[in-house]
């Protein structure tokens, strides 16, 4: 019979308050996302103006599904069975941000580094486009490290009734990471920094992203103090590269029905956000450019820095709507797994009657999901017919909305369902076996009875409530909570991941056959030539969104048949 996996200490969070602690405990996703918003917003059109067409660039984004498919699992797998002295999460949360930092310093100084060893004009412009798309690759995986635990840090160290909050912070600290990223976008930084780092857009993004993934990360990593694994479930935590991909294909194979039918969801979701995520920015200057202004008027010496200003304007409402949304909703929304909370919130007897009717219509999260699926269909598949940045600019804000529900509801439902998983979901008071204490100081088990500390710290007892183990020092041999959050996150993200696939393959049928030469250019074109400027001819990102806005109408199906799953 395997043995259990034993742990030592507690979690715990640093902060005075629960609005505190959770935002210190997904703080990281600022930087992170922060990060993601800036390759989102200025690759793609840069490596189109290094002379890539649109149909090799929509090939290059395989980098995101292919570091997320292999990536994330594969880190998930490894970091669950960590044992290092500082936690399962937070040794790769800061090495991967250093890596990316690196990668994205490259990207930004690609030519420059180019020049240095390459002087044939010609080879150097190849040897740049390969640097480049190498440099992509990289950032996608090493932030892929990044991302993976820093969801399972949040899995990990809350309580299923604490899951979906920190589903909920989660997406807005990621909604901030985006609005920062998206308002620094939209100005000209060049005017405002001059070139102390950096003489392009491009190049000062890059350098304002690594600082602030370095510097968000930190701020978690030291914040929050992970339980120590002390033995695998299986006794195994030597287990060589062989046995965990083994581990990651059953598992993936052979899925409780439950995280089969959130996944699916997720699946045809994502064929339609893919697109949407990359070529949005590039979409709305197109549109701009292409039906707004004349083509005497554009002689910019930086078009990408302009493309990028004019994309990220609206992303930043884009970004806005998102983070209010995930900031008002989960109050709007019943908890998954409500009924099995083994307490009623009493609220003030003034607010009870209010409070009471309110939560009596509000819906449950799977109905919110379903709904956030069919506002981006019936949003995205008027996407054929913007001819101004104004419009283009609405349906993109209009999508703020249901992706601030995208980034929460399904990591919630994992998180519920991970946790049952790991605690055996037995009885009610077998869940029960994970407690929240918050204390004014915790040392050694016992309480500082004069309360006087430099900072509160929430802790979380995740072993058996029978048990007379030492809170700080406690070795528990029962499941615990979290324990397979790496594999299972992982599993989530290969059907977020393959899905980008598709879209890429679907992106690349499109622009081959709607835009086969609008972005060859031989050396004596204009900077601008890499934008298709043709209003007679259709727009192909525009008909990528409308295929997304189809496959959400097919993830309404699926998200609808997740309530009859047991």
């Amino acid at each position: 019979m395997p043995q259990a996996a034993r742990w030592a200490g507690s979690p715990s969070i640093k902060g005075r308050s629960e609005s505190a602690r959770m935002a210190l405990l997904t703080f990281s996703l600022v930087g992170l996302q922060f990060t993601w918003g800036i390759e989102m917003t200025y690759c793609t059109p840069y490596l189109l103006q290094l002379g890539l067409t649109k149909s090799k660039t929509s090939l290059v984004w395989i980098a995101g599904p292919l570091s997320g498919l292999i990536i994330q699992p594969l880190i998930g797998v490894i970091a669950d069975r960590s044992r290092s002295k500082w936690g399962r999460r937070r040794p790769f949360m800061v090495v991967g941000s250093f890596v990316v930092t690196f990668c994205l310093l490259v990207l930004g100084w690609t030519s420059e580094i180019v020049g240095v060893f390459v002087k044939d004009t010609e080879k150097a412009k190849n040897a740049t486009i390969a640097l480049a798309v190498l440099s992509i690759y990289a950032v996608d995986f090493a932030i892929n490290v990044v991302q993976a635990c820093c969801r399972s840090l949040i899995v990990d160290t809350l309580p299923i009734p604490q899951q979906q909050a920190g589903s909920a912070w989660a997406s807005r600290m990621s909604a901030i990471g985006q609005l920062i990223g998206y308002f620094i976008g939209s100005l000209d930084t060049v005017s405002i920094f001059g070139t102390i780092i950096g003489d392009t857009q491009f190049k000062q993004m890059t350098v304002i992203a690594a600082l602030s993934l370095i510097g968000a990360v930190m701020v978690t990593s030291y914040s929050v103090k992970e339980r120590v694994l002390i033995t695998a479930r299986d006794s195994d935590g030597q287990a060589g590269a062989l046995q965990v991909l083994s581990q990651l294909f059953k598992t993936t194979m052979d899925l409780p029905p439950r995280i089969q039918a959130i996944c699916w969801a997720q699946f045809w979701a994502w064929i339609g956000w893919f697109p949407f995520l990359f070529y949005s920015t590039t979409w709305v200057g197109e549109t701009y450019f292409r039906y707004e202004v004349s083509k005497d008027e554009i002689q910019q010496s930086d078009m990408l820095g302009e493309v990028g200003r004019v994309g990220s304007l609206s992303l930043v409402v884009f970004s806005s709507i998102t983070f209010i949304g995930s900031v008002l909703l989960p109050f709007c929304v019943q908890p998954p797994d409500s009924k099995r909370l083994r307490f009623t919130p009493r609220p003030p007897p003034g607010m009870a009657a209010m409070l009471t009717k309110i939560t009596s219509v509000r819906p449950d999260l799977q109905t919110t999901w379903l709904i956030s699926h069919i506002i981006f269909a019936a949003t995205m598949i008027f996407a054929p017919l913007a001819r101004s940045r104004a419009v283009a600019t609405l349906l993109v804000a209009v999508c703020g909305v249901p992706w601030a529900v995208s980034c929460w509801a399904p990591f919630s439902f994992m998180g519920v369902e991970i946790n049952k998983l790991a605690t055996g979901n037995s009885s009610p008071s077998r869940s029960s076996g994970v407690t929240m204490i918050t204390s004014a100081s915790v040392r050694s088990g016992t309480y500082d009875m004069n309360g006087e500390t430099e900072m509160e710290t929430l802790r979380l007892n995740h072993h058996d409530p029978d048990s007379d183990s030492d809170l700080e020092d406690a070795v528990s041999n029962a499941p615990s909570t979290g324990e397979l959050a790496g594999i299972y996150l992982g599993v989530l993200n290969v059907y977020t991941t393959l899905p980008q696939f598709v879209g890429t393959f679907i992106s690349w049928i499109v622009f081959s056959i709607f835009e086969p030469a609008s972005t060859k250019r031989d050396e004596t074109a204009s900077d601008t030539q890499w934008m298709d400027l043709d209003q007679s001819s259709p727009n192909a990102i525009s008909i990528c969104l409308f295929i997304g806005a189809l496959s959400a109408i097919v993830a309404v199906e699926a998200t609808r048949r997740l309530r009859y799953v047991l």
